[in-house]
């Protein structure tokens, strides 16, 4: 089956795969070269991926929806950080390394001495106290502020990892001219995830979710 996309390919998710990420993403594994991220590292991996798709999209003219009405273009103005075009076939590992600032809030660390900052607050605790006495009165000083996230970009939605990754696939699949039986052999053969949508009305909602999100991403929602 020829391919509509320059840069986009789909993603296979194996059982080794999957245990990972799973184990990953309910332990939160959020922490990568001193930043923290407010989301898994993997949601963050998949924005980058729909972003790219967005591009493909972009520059080969692809349409969708049930009669085609939908075409997008990459909102430059809200990516432009992101330098898209300049990583277009890079991996994100990469991407992710140099753009780490972007999304991941700045670890705590020890000072031996305080600058005056508007961004920053420092407590003084005896080390000797008990960490749930320390932390509780942290919150107690804290408890007027608000919490803000200091990340420019950051995950405003709510999805469930394994099914925005068949949406992923689903979508390069469909737009390469795949039917219903031939997405559904995929699916049960390359996401061994355990539950995969197979039913027709199943796929089309999945289809439809993730023409959604393609949509989205373009206009800088994820």
């Amino acid at each position: 089956m020829e391919s509509k996309f320059s840069h986009s390919k789909l993603i296979k998710i194996t059982k080794r795969t999957k245990t990972y990420f799973g184990a990953q993403i309910g332990q939160r594994k959020n922490k990568f070269r001193g930043h923290f991220l407010d989301k898994s590292i993997h949601f963050y991996r998949m924005w980058w991926h729909f972003a790219r798709l967005v591009i493909d999209c972009e520059q080969n003219d692809i349409r969708f929806g049930a009669k085609k009405e939908h075409s997008v273009k990459l909102n430059r103005k809200f990516y432009k950080d992101w330098e898209l075009e300049e990583y277009i076939d890079a991996s994100f590992d990469d991407w992710f390394a140099d753009k780490i600032h972007l999304f991941g809030e700045e670890e705590v660390s020890l000072v031996k001495s305080g600058e005056a900052s508007s961004e920053h607050l420092y407590l003084r605790f005896n080390k000797h106290s008990r960490k749930e006495d320390i932390l509780r009165q942290a919150r107690l000083l804290l408890s007027d502020g608000k919490k803000q996230a200091s990340a420019k970009y950051q995950i405003q939605k709510q999805y469930k990892y394994f099914y925005l990754h068949q949406m992923y696939n689903c979508f390069i699949l469909r737009q390469n001219g795949a039917t219903n039986a031939e997405v559904r052999d995929w699916l049960q053969q390359y996401v061994e995830i355990g539950r995969v949508s197979t039913l027709d009305s199943s796929l089309r909602k999945l289809y439809r979710a993730g023409e959604r999100v393609v949509l989205d991403v373009a206009a800088g929602e994820f």
